[in-house]
């Protein structure tokens, strides 16, 4: 007999965190008219470097900003190319837009929807000048391996962890795991949420110092103004930058979501473990690939499925979300030159399928949820 979802609640694909002690952060900034920069940008800052153990970390307005300012110290200009995969989100790929560079796509590995190590090489030219890898739902790609190829070609890799924040990779934090720039999002149905905002995190000192100035206009804000003020015109703007600030109000509402972070990691982690063991024996149902070594943020848990469509529909009436999450990007006519066969891209796109994996679930709700899969229509 189908679950009444009139009478059962609606279980969310996601939620939105809020700790109840954010309104007296929040107000507190507020209340010093001190919104637009100050100390809880450098305090949320800080709580992040301490997090992924990596003290090059600079917040951002948003993922996107990150990913074009992450793209452009890489040394992407007008006419070059960007390595990456259709198997992502639209704020992965536009930016390389953006910088009026053109995409090349690399193929999935159809049983974890990560970009493919062994097609990288092959979508390398002498136009590359970055590789940009995605953590589907917050399982770390094989990085290893495609920074060594990077490396062969003297080509940076970029690491998109919008959906990895507390993802582990070889025993080191996604953000502290040797890439030149990863980036991170806290867009509302994140992990935690700044409203909006987002990171990079740099393998190198003299980056994170570069990068600093970047995302402010290219501004020098130690020497930009003098002592009493005014901007000092000695001050110079070598590298003209972007508006990709965090403001003071989003960075107080990341303080006081940052002592939450573990906690709420682990939920997603042990619910994905869960999962693991329970739809590994339903016929129809096959769980993504993990490399061993990396521990996933599971951010939403993927499986695939061989009736994705009656799936979805199903637990959708039961009262459970359910969604593809993403579609493949090279659907989108500003990506039109970038056409390309891409069969593990193929077989993911039709089959994947995202379930809730989150903090606020309950052992009733894991169990509802694995019983509606395993449930013949």
């Amino acid at each position: 007999m189908a679950y009444n979802s009139s009478v059962r609640p609606t279980i969310p694909l996601y939620r939105v965190h809020m700790p109840p002690d954010v309104l007296e952060l929040f107000g507190s900034v507020v209340k010093t008219g001190q919104i637009a920069s100050g100390p809880a940008v450098g305090q949320f800052e800080g709580l992040l470097q301490t997090y992924l153990g990596n003290p090059c970390v600079t917040s951002t307005a948003d993922v996107s900003s990150s990913i074009t300012v992450a793209l452009f110290m890489a040394g992407v200009r007008p006419g070059d190319e960007v390595v990456t995969t259709p198997m992502t989100c639209l704020a992965t790929t536009a930016p390389v837009r953006n910088l009026f560079a053109e995409v090349r796509w690399c193929d999935v590995d159809p049983t974890t929807g990560n970009l493919d190590p062994e097609g990288l090489e092959r979508s390398l030219s002498s136009r590359t000048r970055a590789i940009l890898v995605f953590h589907w739902a917050g399982n770390p790609a094989d990085v290893d391996s495609i920074r060594a190829i990077g490396s062969s070609w003297g080509i940076p890799v970029v690491e998109d962890a919008g959906e990895a924040l507390g993802s582990e990779y070889k025993g080191r934090k996604i953000g502290n795991s040797g890439s030149d720039y990863t980036v991170f999002s806290f867009y509302p149905n994140r992990h935690i949420n700044t409203i909006e905002g987002g990171a990079i995190a740099f393998g190198k000192e003299t980056d994170y110092e570069q990068g600093r100035w970047l995302k402010r206009y290219g501004i020098h804000h130690p020497s930009f103004r003098t002592a009493d003020g005014e901007i000092d015109p000695r001050s110079d703007i070598p590298v003209a930058g972007w508006n990709s600030y965090m403001n003071q109000v989003a960075a107080s509402i990341g303080v006081a979501q940052m002592r939450h972070l573990p906690s709420i990691i682990e939920r997603h982690h042990s619910n994905g473990l869960f999962y693991d063991a329970a739809l590994a024996e339903i016929p129809g149902i096959t769980t993504l690939k993990r490399l061993p070594q990396t521990r996933s943020a599971h951010w939403v848990y993927t499986f695939l499925s061989d009736d994705r469509t009656g799936l979805m529909a199903r637990l959708r009436a039961e009262g459970i979300q359910a969604s593809r999450v993403h579609i493949r990007n090279d659907i989108y006519s500003c990506f039109e030159s970038a056409k390309q066969i891409l069969p593990g891209v193929d077989f993911f796109d039709s089959h994947c399928l995202s379930i809730p994996c989150g903090w606020w679930l309950q052992q009733e709700d894991l169990h509802r949820i694995v019983d509606c899969i395993a449930r013949k229509a």
